[in-house]
């Protein structure tokens, strides 16, 4: 009996040393197929590995920029949190998850990470850190120098300084960032934007001073362009939108520019077809779903806005202008009781909304619902939009 449980118990060490070998060759695996960029075996190989080992720091941190790669910021965000709860002060490792919290709008999150990685010393490193320009859709490769994370630390702290609306901070961190690498275009770039916000004149010397940089940076033409086009100058503007373009396709902002020139100026064929690469470029923006609807409604085009519009509430069910507008397409088809119902949305999720009352008044007065009709355009003119006497003499009688 005492020879048998000695080797029961040879066979059980045997046994567990075989499992944690099996579960080293996993996690061995998922890291090669991460550095091969095979992502989703990665991804795969890495929660096989996790599951047989989930105090596996590492493997944590891997699957963070595996997930990363695979777009999905959320999971990345997860398990950079993960790694960075089991092994803090690592600063390759923070520096992901605060970029990454800046990616998913945790404004205040990252600035404080990024703060705090100040405080670490950065030491030599072998990772890669990337520029990241506030207009811009990507990213691209900077330094694997210790140097580089500081000067992108910069950057990050100006960049959600100025989505917190905190403007003069962010101007003071990207000043540092263009000290610590001063021919980085981006840079210049995202101080412009900064300035712009505070009507600082010399964001302009900023945009031309990255182009001076690098010819074909896009973010800079784009933004020169919607400073000449505040200034009145259409022309220029949109010779530097062009060229926007033909330095970068793959970029947003130049396409939405163009078409809300294109718009004014009545060529709303084109305008739609900037709205089309927009949207291939970011299907998930419904500003861009409700100005598309917004040009198709002047072509008179009212099924395509009201796709639109309710592509944008889709998005954002929250955003009042898609309810208010498609409303508007409602009752210009006479379906008053639906608009109505969608003024009524728009007027939930803002309740000082006086456009919203207003149509809701003129589509109640269809009904014929007058007191409800009155009560609206009474509230609508409390809050400071104008009724014409004619229109208040007819529903309020």
């Amino acid at each position: 009996m005492l020879f048998f449980t000695t080797l029961m118990g040879a066979a059980f060490l045997t046994g567990a040393q075989e499992k944690r070998s099996d579960v080293r060759s996993i996690c061995e695996n998922a890291r090669v197929a991460y550095e091969k960029a095979n992502y989703k075996d990665a991804l795969s190989l890495l929660n096989k590995c996790l599951e047989d080992d989930p105090g596996n720091a590492a493997a944590y941190l891997t699957r963070g920029a595996t997930r990363e790669e695979l777009k999905d910021l959320q999971g990345a965000h997860t398990d950079y949190s993960i790694y960075n709860e089991m092994k803090p002060d690592q600063p390759d490792a923070l520096f992901n998850l605060a970029s990454i919290q800046y990616k998913i709008g945790f404004y205040e999150q990252s600035r404080d990470n990024l703060k705090k990685l100040l405080t670490l010393p950065p030491g030599e490193t072998n990772s890669v850190y990337f520029r990241v320009s506030a207009s811009g859709t990507g990213t691209s490769q900077v330094t694997t120098k210790a140097t580089g994370m500081e000067a992108m630390i910069f950057n990050y702290l100006g960049l959600a300084e100025t989505k917190l609306g905190n403007f003069k901070p962010a101007i003071q961190w990207l000043d540092s960032a263009i000290r610590v690498q001063p021919k980085e275009a981006d840079f210049y770039v995202n101080r412009g934007l900064a300035k712009e916000a505070i009507k600082d004149s010399t964001a302009l010397a900023d945009y031309e001073k990255a182009l001076s940089i690098n010819p074909d940076q896009a973010s800079a033409r784009a933004n020169i362009a919607n400073l000449k086009r505040t200034l009145g100058n259409s022309d220029d503007a949109m010779d530097e939108i062009e060229k926007a373009i033909e330095s970068d396709s793959s970029m947003l902002h130049p396409y939405l520019a163009r078409a809300f020139q294109r718009m004014e100026g009545g060529y709303y064929k084109g305008a739609i077809e900037d709205y089309d690469r927009a949207l291939e470029i970011d299907d998930k923006n419904p500003e861009i779903w409700l100005n598309r609807g917004i040009v198709k409604e002047k072509m008179n085009d009212l099924k395509g806005a009201f796709a639109d519009y309710t592509t944008a509430i889709e998005r954002d069910e929250k955003y009042v202008k898609a309810w208010l507008n498609r409303g508007n397409v409602l009752s210009k088809q006479g379906r008053f009781k639906e608009a109505s119902e969608d003024y009524t949305v728009a007027i939930t999720f803002s309740p000082d909304y006086a456009f919203a009352y207003y149509n809701r008044a003129i589509a109640l007065h269809k009904q014929k619902q007058t007191v409800l009709a009155c009560e609206d355009l009474k509230k609508a003119e409390s809050l400071g939009h104008v009724i014409q006497e004619k229109v208040m003499r007819e529903i309020c009688k």
